[in-house]
C-alpha cells in the first residue's frame, strides 16, 4: 500500500512538472513568435508605405533600446512589489492592443508612436519570463536551456510561416501577422507558475546591483555585443559584395539557429563544470577568432561555416550569463538584474554595435568592419579576464538563505 502511494505521489508530482514545463516552453514559444516577424518583415512593410531608409531605421533601431530600457522600470516594480506574474499578463495583453493601430495608421509620426509603445509594452516579457523560469527551475525539472530553445524554434518558425504569406499577400499583411502572433501572450503568460523567490532583504533597483563582479560582466556583455553590428545588421551585404548566391544570408541564418538549438540543448552541462567566468572568457576569444577570419576569409563554405560560431557568440554566453547572474544578483532582484543584462547587453550595445557598422561600413567595406569587429571582441577579453579573477572557481561565496538555481536539475531555492 505504501508502495502504491509513492508511486502515485510520483507520477503527480511528475504530471505537475510536465505541466508546467509545456506552459514554460510554450511561453517561449509565444514570447519570441512576433520576433520572427518583425525582424525580417517589418523593415519592408516599412519601405512599402514608401518611408526612405533612414525612417525605417530610426522605427527599427528604436526598439533594442525601447524594449530594454522599460524593462528596467517593470522589473523593479516585479521586485519591490513581488507582482511579477501580474505585470507579465499585463504587459502581454497591453503590448497585444498597441499592435491593433498598426492595422490602420500610415503617417510617420504616429507609426513612430505605435511602435515606441510596442517596445515599451513587450520589452519586460522576456526577462520576467526569464527570472519566472530561474525561480521554478528545480520544479520544472532542470535544464534552462531546454526551455529556452522553444523561443529560437518560434523565431525560426514565425520568419518560415510568414515569408509565403508576405509573397501572396504582399507586406500589408505584416501588421496582422505581428497581431495574430501577439493575441495568444497574455493568456499563456497567465499560467506560469506566480511564486517568487522569498526575499532576505528588500528588493534593490536594477541599477543598485552593481557589484564590481556585475560590473565586469556587463562590460563584457556590452562589447560582445557592439562587436557582433556586422553580424546582425551587414552580413547580407558583406556576402553579396563576396559574390555568393542570394540565398547564402538564409541558409546561413538558418543553420545559426540550428546551432543556437543544439547548444541549448547540451550546453548547460559543460558550463556548469567548467564555470561561467571561463567560458565567458573563452567566448570572448572564439568570437575575435570567428569575425578575424570572416573578414579574411573567400571561400562560400567557410565564411557559411564560420557563422555557426553563432551558437558560442550567443548561446553559451547567454546559457553562462543567466548562471553567472543567479550567482551575482540576490534572488529577491532576479527580474530586475535579468533586465540590466538585456539592456545593457542587447538594448545599449547592441543598438551601439548596429549603429557603428552602419557608419563604418559604406567608408571601409565589410572586410575591414569585421577586423574591427574582431578587435572590439578582444577589448572584451579586459573584463572577462577581470570577471575571472574575481570570481573564484567554485563560484561565489553565498551566506544567502536562498541558494542559486543550476541551469540543469538540482539546487533550489525557497518560493511564496
Amino acid at each position: 500500500m505504501n508502495c502504491s502511494r509513492c508511486a502515485v505521489g510520483q507520477f503527480l508530482r511528475d504530471a505537475r512538472i510536465g505541466s508546467a514545463r509545456h506552459y514554460v516552453a510554450l511561453a517561449y514559444f509565444v514570447a519570441f513568435l512576433g520576433l520572427g516577424v518583425f525582424m525580417p518583415y517589418f523593415p519592408l512593410y516599412l519601405a512599402a508605405l514608401g518611408y526612405t531608409g533612414w525612417q525605417i531605421g530610426l522605427i527599427v533601431g528604436l526598439q533594442p533600446v525601447l524594449r530594454w530600457t522599460s524593462a528596467l522600470g517593470w522589473a523593479h516594480a516585479a521586485d519591490r512589489w513581488r507582482i511579477r506574474a501580474r505585470l507579465l499578463v499585463l504587459a502581454g495583453a497591453l503590448g497585444a492592443f498597441a499592435v491593433v493601430p498598426l492595422l490602420t495608421v500610415r503617417e510617420l509620426a504616429a507609426v513612430v508612436v505605435v511602435s515606441t509603445a510596442i517596445g515599451l509594452l513587450h520589452g519586460p516579457i522576456i526577462p520576467m519570463l526569464d527570472a519566472t523560469v530561474m525561480d521554478h527551475l528545480p520544479q520544472l525539472g532542470g535544464d534552462y536551456g531546454r526551455l529556452r530553445l522553444w523561443g529560437s524554434l518560434a523565431f525560426v518558425g514565425g520568419a518560415l510561416a510568414s515569408a509565403p504569406l508576405v509573397g501572396r499577400f504582399s507586406p500589408a499583411v505584416v501588421p496582422l501577422l505581428l497581431l495574430l502572433a501577439a493575441l495568444p501572450v497574455a493568456p499563456v503568460l497567465a499560467r506560469l507558475p506566480h511564486a517568487q523567490a522569498v526575499p532576505t532583504e528588500a528588493a534593490r533597483a536594477p541599477w543598485m546591483l552593481l557589484t564590481p563582479p556585475l560590473r565586469a560582466f556587463l562590460a563584457t556583455a556590452l562589447l560582445l555585443q557592439v562587436s557582433s553590428g556586422a553580424w546582425i545588421g551587414f552580413y547580407a551585404l558583406h556576402t553579396a559584395r563576396l559574390g555568393f548566391p542570394d540565398t547564402v544570408p538564409g541558409l546561413t541564418w538558418g543553420l545559426a539557429v540550428v546551432a543556437e538549438i543544439a547548444l541549448f540543448v547540451s550546453g548547460a552541462r559543460l558550463i556548469e563544470r567548467v564555470g561561467p567566468p571561463d567560458v565567458i572568457l573563452v567566448v570572448v576569444v572564439l568570437t575575435a577568432a570567428r569575425w578575424a577570419l570572416t573578414a579574411a576569409a573567400h571561400s562560400e563554405v567557410l565564411v557559411v561555416a564560420l557563422q555557426l560560431g553563432h551558437a558560442i557568440t550567443f548561446s553559451t554566453f547567454h546559457l553562462a550569463s543567466v548562471l553567472l547572474l543567479s550567482q551575482l544578483v540576490p534572488a529577491e532582484s532576479r527580474t530586475g538584474g535579468q533586465a540590466l543584462y538585456g539592456g545593457i547587453a542587447f538594448g545599449l550595445g547592441g543598438s551601439a554595435g548596429l549603429a557603428l557598422a552602419g557608419v563604418l561600413v559604406d567608408r571601409i567595406g565589410t572586410p575591414r568592419l569585421f577586423a574591427i569587429e574582431a578587435m572590439a571582441a578582444l577589448v572584451a577579453v579586459v573584463p572577462a579576464l577581470r570577471l575571472r579573477r574575481l570570481i573564484p572557481q567554485g563560484g561565489i561565496a553565498s551566506d544567502r538563505r536562498t541558494a542559486p538555481p543550476r541551469l540543469r536539475a538540482g539546487g533550489g531555492s525557497s518560493l511564496e
